[in-house]
């Protein structure tokens, strides 16, 4: 479970990651040392890490869309391996329900989309059937909003 302290260093990270563990310390009344070692643990637990976050849209990937993939069953694991090899990418995950693989793909534009599904999605034979839906506008991203880590995590 994550304490106050630590919810607190997380959502300063949040603010601005590059800012010093002095100047976390400073901001939330606990030594230097102790954001540190707390820093340290939350990345060696794999509760966070510490990464830039690109705004695909500033790097003109500026098609986005949301695909649900019906896969043949005890294949999904297969073609998720396939699917993470492409840089467009950007989300994927195994679910239940009518479908069982969610993604979100980034591209420059719907041409490249079109040439990913002719080249990738078509040349995976244990895909049953795609829906897809084109993002026409994101109103919450990672790029723009920080998680809430204390609001999700009070009882």
């Amino acid at each position: 479970m994550l304490d106050d302290l630590g919810q607190r260093i997380i959502s300063e990270l949040q603010k601005d990651a590059r800012q010093s563990f002095r100047e976390i310390g400073r901001k939330l009344k606990v030594s230097e040392g102790t954001v540190r070692n707390r820093v340290k643990t939350l990345v060696k637990d794999n509760l966070v890490r510490i990464s830039a976050i690109p705004n695909p849209e500033k790097l003109g990937l500026n098609f986005m869309c949301v695909m649900c993939l019906e896969v043949k069953v005890g294949a999904a694991e297969r073609v998720e391996r396939v699917l993470i090899q492409s840089p467009n990418v950007y989300y994927l995950c195994g679910c239940t329900g009518t479908y069982d693989i969610i993604g979100i793909f980034v591209f420059r534009s719907p041409s490249e989309f079109d040439e990913f599904v002719k080249n990738v999605i078509a040349g995976i034979p244990e895909i049953i059937r795609t829906t897809t839906f084109v993002v026409m506008h994101v109103s919450r991203s990672p790029w723009e909003h920080d998680l809430d880590i204390g609001a999700l995590t009070r009882k």
